[in-house]
């Protein structure tokens, strides 16, 4: 069964993520902007992940925690594998070869927004524990993933500061430890079903504070957003445009048609947008003179270069493992 607010939250999120690196290095005001504003995605998507995994753990709880978790990475890693081989060939193709590929595929670092995969495979693994707490003790595993997200982004900002020295091989963004409020927040919302009891006229008020508060902060707290990371300002952002979402999608009827495309192809969206960023920056920069595109143009070529890859891995056969979403059964009979 769909749940139609996911389907819009997910639908946003994809564009926001758009934004964000289309935004990204822009110091004008707008940019600026759009992109602080933007950043509540990876957080909603990883909110919609816990979500997702709760809700589908309560409806088959006698489905091995094995097999469960086997079905989710057979849809996350063969993409995660490719497009990592992809991008470190693209970037070899550039002069920009990576020194240790298989050490960057292994931790997450094959290119830079591949990050998220790699949380999310780090979830699916923790998912049945997440699950098996919060239905025992949802108070205390929500109490305990936040004071790992929060302690994670005071250690994130004195390592942006230069008061500690981060010694792994992975990224601390790229670690489950900076996730788990969004990620026990969705499987919380799923059992308690919050969400159906949400305001719009409640939330809107106090998004538009905390936006208002993320631009402000901005300005003078340098830390490593722009990796991934966020400032706690962020998190209370994240949160509460999640409830905002869902409160307005939760008074629609349907969920517009163009949002519910974007999110049939929204993990291919996500794969696939950067490589049209790269290849056309590569090109655009080897142009005299130079081509530069406002934000809006920009933002246009990656959405749809982004959704045409995205479609088009959804006919390859197997597609659904590279990115694709899955075909629907009304195309397969018409086919058939």
């Amino acid at each position: 069964m769909r749940i139609r607010q996911m389907d819009g939250l997910r639908a946003v999120a994809a564009l926001a993520v758009v934004l964000i690196h289309v935004s990204a290095g822009r110091t004008n005001a707008l940019g600026v902007v759009c992109n602080q504003l933007a950043l509540f995605a990876v957080p909603v998507f990883v909110m919609l992940s816990g979500y997702g995994h709760m809700h589908s753990w309560l409806q088959h709880s006698g489905q091995s925690a094995v097999q469960t978790a086997k079905r989710r990475l057979s849809r996350v890693l063969p993409a995660y594998l490719l497009w990592s081989v992809l991008y470190l060939a693209v970037d070899a193709m550039f002069g920009k070869p990576h020194a240790h590929p298989i050490k960057n595929i292994l931790t997450g670092g094959s290119y830079v927004h591949l990050y998220y995969i790699f949380i999310l495979v780090q979830l699916i693994l923790l998912s049945e524990l997440f699950c098996r707490a919060a239905e025992r003790h949802p108070a205390v595993t929500l109490a305990l993933s936040a004071a790992m997200t929060f302690g994670m982004e005071k250690i994130i900002g004195m390592l942006a500061a230069g008061q500690l020295h981060w010694i792994l091989p992975v990224a601390p963004v790229g670690l489950f430890v900076c996730w788990p409020l969004f990620y026990a927040g969705g499987i919380w919302l799923a059992k308690s079903e919050l969400g159906d009891r949400l305001r719009l006229h409640v939330c809107l008020p106090l998004w538009a504070l905390a936006a208002v508060l993320v631009l402000w902060t901005a300005k003078h707290a340098e830390t490593a957003s722009g990796s991934g990371a966020l400032r706690p300002d962020e998190t209370l952002y994240a949160l509460l445009t999640w409830a905002v979402l869902w409160a307005l999608f939760s008074r629609l009827p349907e969920i517009p048609k163009p949002l519910q495309f974007i999110a049939r192809h929204s993990f291919g969206l996500y794969l696939a947008h950067p490589l049209v960023l790269r290849l056309w920056n590569a090109w655009a920069v080897r142009q005299t003179p130079v081509i530069y595109l406002h934000l809006w143009q920009l933002f246009a070529l990656a959405l749809a270069g982004g959704l045409a890859i995205a479609v088009t891995l959804s006919y390859l056969p197997f597609g659904e493992y590279l990115g694709g979403a899955k075909r629907r059964k009304k195309i397969l009979q018409r086919r058939a």
